[in-house]
């Protein structure tokens, strides 16, 4: 038990009586913090061990520590009437704590190469593991198919309001803003070699073909895949994905297979929109600063698409809608941790729901050129 004598604090002089031994470290904690406004009042600190005949190593450093803090905010510090032994010891805490960082090692080729075919295997066991979780989501979905009943509606219809309905604002806005730059830019340039009545054709191959359905993706991926690995992985982190399987749930019907209904129901529409909206912004593009009549505009529209080039980026929509719900899931099983394990899954989700869905697209693009009338390598 420590003796309160041991420590007396009178002015600005705080005596130190006998010897602190390292048991009473809480005993000095909570006296320096009552003593610390009358210190930081004072503004200077006389540490005095004229009645002291040693101190222990680590009662020292909790003393030194508190007046390190006490001379950052400006308060005088000296020790007065110490044994050369505790003079040492303060020293020598002194001298470590000041000790310069040890530099790092510059990394060199090998190392640098290493470090890449880390990251490679790394990235390939990944997708290897991810593609067998598609898998065993995909038998799951098959299961539901034969006995719908088992498809928690409930759950489906909420994931549909929440990656559809709220994502209707910004995925209305994002390829109208974008449509909208690129009709400008490609009538401006066009108009110098009187070409501008191929905008129309241009806007309406670009955003059917490509931007609607991939920025439709990239935003779906960000708002509803970062929220599943959110979810998933803070159950991960309170052991409810453990006490389900406990208690005999099918994690994949239970968790993953509504999520994926539900982008399955809504991504084809969100695309849609997204392509909607992108056309209409460079309409406004065309009649605002390029004085392109709208009639001309929807007229020149007509005549270069054709309902596959709609119906394919609806399609392409399907694909994407397995990849997002299964890589935020998937990241979201994988967390072990706390919280930071959480956040890091979330943004692993976004980054590899991205780096899939471009991949995919760039196979589906490949496999286009041979279905669309009119196109060939």
């Amino acid at each position: 038990m420590a003796n309160p004598e041991k420590l007396i604090y009178s002015g600005f002089t705080l005596s130190v009586h006998g010897v602190l031994v390292d048991s009473e470290i809480d005993y000095i904690r909570d006296f320096i913090d009552e003593n610390k406004r009358s210190i930081f009042d004072a503004g200077k600190l006389v540490l005095d061990f004229s009645g002291s005949p040693g101190i222990d190593s680590v009662a020292a450093a909790v003393i030194y520590g508190s007046c390190k803090k006490f001379s950052r905010a400006g308060v005088r510090v000296r020790r007065t009437g110490a044994l050369p032994v505790i003079d040492d010891l303060f020293k020598t805490l002194a001298k470590f704590d000041s000790a310069p960082e040890p530099e790092k090692k510059r990394m060199s080729i090998h190392d640098i190469f290493e470090n890449i075919g880390e990251n490679v295997y790394e990235l390939g066991n990944t997708l290897y593991s991810l593609g067998h979780f598609i898998e065993e989501t995909m038998g799951a979905f098959a299961g539901m198919l034969i006995h719908p009943l088992k498809i928690r509606w409930p759950l489906v219809f909420y994931y549909m309001e929440e990656s559809g309905f709220k994502a209707i604002p910004i995925i209305s806005v994002l390829p109208g803003l974008l449509g909208m730059v690129l009709g400008y830019q490609a009538g401006y340039q066009m108009r110098v070699f009187g070409a501008e009545t191929f905008m129309p054709a241009l806007i309406g191959y670009s955003i059917t073909w490509e931007i609607g359905p991939m920025l439709a993706a990239v935003l779906v991926a960000g708002r509803s895949g970062s929220a599943y690995a959110a979810e998933i992985g803070t159950m991960q982190v309170r052991e409810e994905v453990d006490a389900l399987r406990v208690m005999g749930f099918d994690i994949f019907n239970y968790l993953v297979t509504p999520k994926m209904i539900a982008l399955l129901c809504v991504m084809p529409f969100l695309v849609l929109l997204a392509n909607f909206a992108g056309i209409f912004g460079g309409l406004i593009a065309g009649v605002l600063f390029l004085d392109f009549p709208a009639s001309t505009y929807i007229s020149e529209l007509g005549k270069a698409l054709i309902p596959i080039d709609v119906l394919w980026g609806m399609l392409k929509s399907i694909v994407y809608a397995v990849l997002i719900a299964n890589t935020g899931s998937f990241m979201g099983m994988r967390v072990r941790g706390g919280a930071a394990a959480v956040g890091k899954a979330t943004t692993a989700a976004v980054v590899l729901s991205i780096f899939m869905v471009i991949i995919a697209d760039a196979l589906l693009s490949l496999l286009f050129i041979h279905i669309r009338p009119g196109l060939s390598m």
